[in-house]
């Protein structure tokens, strides 16, 4: 269909997203709530603790259709939209950006945390401004994103620091140390303020965050290393890898204090998502077909443990008004 096909992987996407039973993703229930209780538009109240954009969607939605169907495909569609925007303007290899736009999770990280896929599909956007230098346009997506996850407004402070004038990895060592003196007042301010965050000062038991903390930070170590031998020096790899990586090494601290990988360590995905334009950069440097064929296959085995094992993703079920057998 063409390097840049755009309509197509966002039907299918978007239609493999919004099928889904709500009982696909650890979340998906608690989003669904009021769709599944038939909930009267005129008993719908809005809460003190969540973010005005999203329940502002949601009393739309309940008031045109009750059913969940409607929330999962139209959020599905914005969502991809905005991620294939920026991967058809930025791309070096757009196919294989959406392939890394799957397999590493960040297409399917709205299926648990909707509220904040959305708002990190919207901060997405502000990518041109963060590397053409123009806060004020930066600023206004990040609130706007705010509006359906408060975290998006953590992002306003990591302008600066891309943008700082400063070798990158002065600016990697200056987040790891200044995020090791912070994080621990930082995230028990964020659960005093809302009783939603109150899980994120609970030391986690799980080993999923920490799985896919070491595999992102595998990850910065080898592009790195990229960077340095092959001398890249194009100022847009350069300010997206800078980005990428000093939002690894601020959660590197968090994941210290043991907080829950649903938690705080959630704030990951909103640089991780840099790797699917960065990587195809990194591979076309590299221009060997072993080394990227093996990459490949590791993402494929990194998409299989993700889904399967740490996401409640799996076993994929349609919501029941499209069952036909």
């Amino acid at each position: 269909l063409g390097r840049t096909a755009f309509f197509m992987p966002l039907i299918v996407l978007s239609l493999f997203a919004g099928l889904r039973s709500y009982q696909v993703g650890t979340d998906s229930g608690t989003y669904t709530r009021h769709f599944r209780s038939n909930l009267n538009i005129y008993n719908f109240e809005f809460e003190e603790g969540v973010e005005l954009g999203y329940q502002l969607l949601e009393y739309i939605l309940l008031s045109i259709n009750a059913d969940y169907f409607w929330l999962f495909i139209l959020t599905a569609i914005l969502i991809v939209c905005c991620y294939l925007t920026i991967f058809k303007r930025y791309s070096v290899n757009y196919a294989f950006s959406v392939f890394l736009f799957i397999t590493l999770g960040v297409y399917t990280f709205f299926f648990n945390g909707l509220r904040q896929g959305i708002a990190m599909a919207i901060f997405s956007l502000s990518t041109p401004y963060l590397l053409e230098k123009k806060f004020f346009p930066y600023l206004a997506i990040c609130i706007f994103a705010s509006l359906f996850h408060i975290t998006a407004l953590f992002m306003i402070p990591f302008y600066f620091l891309v943008n700082l004038e400063m070798k990158p990895l002065y600016k990697i060592v200056l987040t790891f140390l200044g995020s090791l003196f912070i994080s621990s007042f930082l995230i028990n301010y964020i659960a005093a303020s809302n009783q939603r965050y109150e899980s994120y000062t609970e030391v986690s038991e799980e080993a999923g965050g920490l799985l896919t903390l070491g595999f992102y930070t595998v990850l910065l170590l080898f592009i790195y290393l990229i960077i340095y031998i092959y001398r890249i020096k194009d100022q847009y790899t350069i300010k997206l890898f800078t980005f990428y990586a000093i939002g690894v090494v601020s959660i590197i601290p968090i994941s210290m204090l043991g907080a829950m990988a649903s938690g705080p360590q959630r704030l990951i995905t909103y640089f991780t998502w840099t790797l699917v334009l960065i990587l195809p950069i990194i591979f076309k440097k590299i221009n060997n077909i072993y080394v990227t064929s093996t990459a490949v296959v590791l993402f494929l085995v990194y998409f299989v443990l993700t889904t399967t094992r740490f996401s409640n993703l799996t076993p994929y079920m349609i919501n029941p008004i499209f069952e036909i057998f």
